[in-house]
Order: structure tokens, then C-alpha cells, then sequence
């Protein structure tokens, strides 16, 4: 378990994140009890605890920027709700969740709240184009990005470890049973991370702004049609056109903006974070 061990906390280090001993074991890539996680964990040469936090030995983990932090994520999330609350008063909106950095509890200054979108059939571009619409006619300086939004019928993901641990990370606010089934028509998820489980929901706030005046007629059902036919090709062919990440997708039925080819370079600090570590415990032997 040693290799999955340090494999999880070179995850955490990319982001100057600790982890405690149950997250340590929610993030495993095998199936544990947190007593093994705690036995393997104090056994690891280049692992030490800080805070009641675990981390790799000279990884830049810092609990005084930690939990800065932790108070950017607070304060981020309860400026952006308000408007995601408006957000999830559409029926369109079957489900949505915080993801990234602001649901794991920690994030940098000013950073964006990313949120996952499950949108009823033939809603994806139409929802996409109300997220933003709220975002930037909100009161304050709340910047919320809708960078995965996802038709009900197209909830199959690609596997990879990082995605399950962005699944396991991600807060529901709406449709939690939704969440539920996405996960199970993702059977690889619990393959990949025996010990988690969809993250606890956050209770949304009073609502804040108001629908645009053709949301409703978006919401005709031929007139509809055609107009997400339309935001679908145009966008389609503007985000694939201006997209140079390998990451992101822009279908009719999904658009999975990750344009900063986010996985990529979290896989690459921590291959790199684990050969440190590796070394380390070679010349120390």
C-alpha cells in the first residue's frame, strides 16, 4: 500500500495540499481500513504529519497558506451560491455540483467556482448559455464556470484516477440521487477508488438575480429546439476552434471545457513529486 499511499499524497502536494488519514484512505487506489492507512502512513520514510495532517517531507506544505486557503474556498462558495442557487431553480437543471479546487476546501485567491451541469435532453448549450448569463449580470465579484455541462443521457465519463478523484471531491447542491446514477453507469469509479463515496451535498442559500427575459422562449418547445441547435453549432465551432487543450470536448450532447489540459499536468508534478520521494528513500537506504 506504500505506492498508493505516496501516490495520493503526490496528488495532494501538486495543489500544497495535507491530507487527513481518512482522506488519505478515500483517495486510495485500494481497498483498506483507515488502521492500515495509519500503520502504512507512519511507516513512510518521506511522509510526515502536520496539524493532523499528512503529507510528503519537504513537499512546500505550509498550514498557515493552507488555511488561507481553505478561507478563500469558504468565502469563494458562499459568493458564488447565491447565484448557482437561481441557477438550480430551472427545471432544466436536473442536477449540479461544485468541483475543483473550491470543493476540495482549499483554492487560491480569486479563483473560479467550477460547477458540473446534468441538464434535461436537448438542454446542454441552452443551460450553458443561462449559466453565464447569471454569472455576469450577478451583484459582486463572484465568477462561476460552468465547465462541464452534461445531457441526463450522456453521463459515461473517461476513466482515469484523476477523474474518479474529481467525482469523489465534487459537492452536489441539486439532483444527488442523479449524481448517484452517474456514478453507477461509471462502474469504474468504484474499481479505481474502493473507499469513497459521493461527497456529502451543500444546502443552498436564498437565491440571487433573475432569469433573462428569452430564457423563455428557450424554453418553447419547437422555437427551443432550434435554438439550441443553433448555440450548440455556433459554440461548438468556436470553443473547437479556439481550443488547443487535449482535454475538452464540445459535442452536442456535452461540453467538457478543460482547456488548460488540467489532468495532464497534475499527472507530470506527480510523477515528478513521486521520483523525489523515491529517491530520497533510495539514498537514505
Amino acid at each position: 500500500m506504500r505506492d498508493e499511499i505516496v501516490d495520493v499524497l503526490s496528488w495532494a502536494a501538486v495543489f500544497d495540499h495535507a491530507l487527513n488519514s481518512s482522506d488519505v484512505r478515500r483517495y486510495l487506489t485500494k481497498e483498506c481500513s483507515l488502521d492500515e492507512v495509519e500503520s502504512v502512513l507512519t511507516s513512510i520514510n518521506q511522509v510526515e504529519r502536520t496539524g493532523g495532517r499528512w503529507h510528503i517531507s519537504g513537499s512546500g506544505y505550509d498550514p498557515s497558506k493552507f488555511g488561507k486557503m481553505s478561507n478563500s474556498a469558504t468565502s469563494q462558495l458562499n459568493a458564488g451560491l447565491p447565484i448557482i442557487s437561481k441557477l438550480c431553480e430551472s427545471d432544466q437543471v436536473l442536477a449540479l455540483a461544485i468541483t475543483g479546487s473550491v470543493a476540495s476546501g482549499s483554492s487560491p485567491d480569486k479563483a473560479d467556482v467550477d460547477i458540473l451541469i446534468i441538464t434535461r435532453p436537448n438542454y446542454v448549450w441552452r443551460v450553458r448559455a443561462l449559466a453565464i448569463f447569471l454569472e455576469h449580470n450577478s451583484p459582486g465579484s463572484s465568477i462561476i464556470c460552468p465547465n462541464m455541462v452534461l445531457d441526463y443521457r450522456y453521463l459515461t465519463l473517461r476513466p482515469s484516477t484523476y477523474a474518479a478523484r474529481e467525482l469523489a471531491m465534487m459537492r452536489p447542491v441539486k439532483g444527488r440521487d442523479i449524481f448517484e446514477k452517474m456514478l453507477s453507469e461509471n462502474p469504474w469509479f468504484k474499481k479505481t477508488l474502493p473507499n469513497a463515496a459521493l461527497s456529502p451535498s451543500i444546502e443552498l442559500p436564498e437565491a440571487k438575480g433573475e432569469f433573462p427575459s428569452w430564457w423563455r422562449a428557450m424554453r418553447i418547445p419547437i422555437i427551443g429546439k432550434i435554438i439550441e441547435r443553433w448555440e450548440a453549432g455556433r459554440r461548438i465551432s468556436q470553443c473547437s476552434k479556439d481550443s488547443t487543450s487535449t482535454e475538452s470536448v464540445y459535442e452536442m450532447y456535452r461540453c467538457i471545457g478543460h482547456e488548460s489540459d488540467h489532468r495532464t499536468r497534475i499527472e507530470e508534478r506527480m510523477a515528478e513529486i513521486t521520483r523525489e520521494v523515491t529517491m530520497v528513500e533510495s539514498e537514505v537506504q
